[in-house]
């Protein structure tokens, strides 16, 4: 296989020559950079991008890490991530941790390893916890002897130093639930997410507060924990439904949840919303085509992705400004499953 020497033999010029035409680092008269890329055709040369890589310490590479490919919550943030790259010049690489820290741990270091410039982390690691606590300050001074590579946190504020694009958990939860206060409901059961993690504890900090606030009683009992799947929404509704609290609705922590639970409630002969109403967060696609439809709070999950790749592209443009952490707007979107009035199009864009 032709390399840079035969290059630039070929073309008559130097290899610095080529180097020039090929990374666009000087100007080079539009003769040579002719003759280069004629002999750069012929030869059939192709730039080895880790090669380029170590010289320039720049790959043009961006490492995305999620917790779950099978979540419908999170193409939408890789879509912005991706048309982002696009514009900045960078290719995305995506990984899948399944929620597991140690397995966030090894991408991460096999991205600084690689030479990656920089990387987007929806992280699951816990600040409560000891070890996560030293892995997050660890992401701080993230890279390798010769490359920093700098982090943005998705959904998370992992570290006062770490850039971040988030939105407000509580008030998302808050949003669902003064909803179905506002509806008459006053024992409301809480379906959680995983309270190992962030987001789980700060919406079930959001309900709690605003039951509170609207002087109604918070009852362990009504409080199940999921893990964001359908499935355990399901078996989540199931258990709530056998306890003697009865209860006449039902916030769940994510759209995925809440649509397991509305089919338990269905299979158990009850009626959404007329004896059960049911709210989740995200409003993700699926909540629009099941019967009734799943009232949810809306999460701009496609801006949050993009957002999360221009305040990478600044970072690397400029490593010493100041942190930044971006809060997007929820947003209500009452459908049947709360509401006889409420909306009951379905979603059939994007996707």
């Amino acid at each position: 296989m032709a390399g840079i020497k035969e290059v630039a033999r070929k073309a008559g010029v130097s290899i610095s020559t080529v180097s020039n035409v090929m990374n666009e680092t000087k100007p080079v008269s539009p003769e040579l950079k002719s003759r280069v890329m004629e002999a750069i055709g012929e030869l059939q040369y192709a730039v080895n991008p880790v090669g380029r890589g170590l010289k320039s310490n720049k790959t043009n590479q961006v490492g995305v890490i999620v917790p779950s490919f099978n979540q419908v919550y999170f193409p939408a943030v890789l879509q912005g991530i991706h048309e982002a790259g696009i514009k900045y010049g960078y290719t995305i690489l995506v990984f899948e941790t399944n929620g597991d820290v140690e397995q966030e741990k090894k991408h991460v270091r096999f991205l600084q390893h690689s030479w990656t410039d920089g990387i987007i982390l929806a992280s699951y690691a816990n600040r409560e916890n000891i070890s996560d606590r030293k892995y997050i300050r660890s992401l701080l001074e993230n890279g390798n002897r010769k490359k920093e590579i700098p982090v943005v946190s998705l959904e998370n504020v992992l570290d006062p130093g770490i850039d971040a694009v988030v939105i407000d958990n509580r008030k998302a939860a808050s949003t669902a639930v003064n909803h179905l206060i506002s509806l008459g409901h006053t024992r409301i059961a809480h379906i959680a997410a995983p309270l190992r993690f962030q987001i789980g504890t700060l919406r079930l900090d959001g309900y709690k507060a605003t039951m509170h606030k609207a002087g109604l009683a918070v009852e362990d009992e009504l409080i199940m924990e999921g893990d964001y799947s359908p499935i355990s929404g399901y078996h989540a509704m199931k258990e709530l439904l056998k306890k003697e609290r009865k209860f006449t609705a039902v916030f769940a922590a994510n759209d995925q949840m809440g649509i397991g639970g509305i089919r338990a409630l269905l299979d158990e002969g009850y009626r959404v919303p007329e004896d059960i109403a049911v709210i989740g967060i995200d409003n993700n696609f699926p909540s629009t085509l099941i019967t009734p439809p799943l009232s949810s709070v809306n999460l701009p999950k496609y801006d949050m992705g993009y957002q999360a790749m221009h305040l990478l592209n600044e970072r690397m443009k400029d490593p010493g400004r100041l942190r930044c952490v971006i809060t997007l707007e929820s947003e209500l979107v009452i459908r049947k499953s709360t509401s006889s009035d409420g909306s009951g199009t379905w979603n059939l864009i994007g996707w």
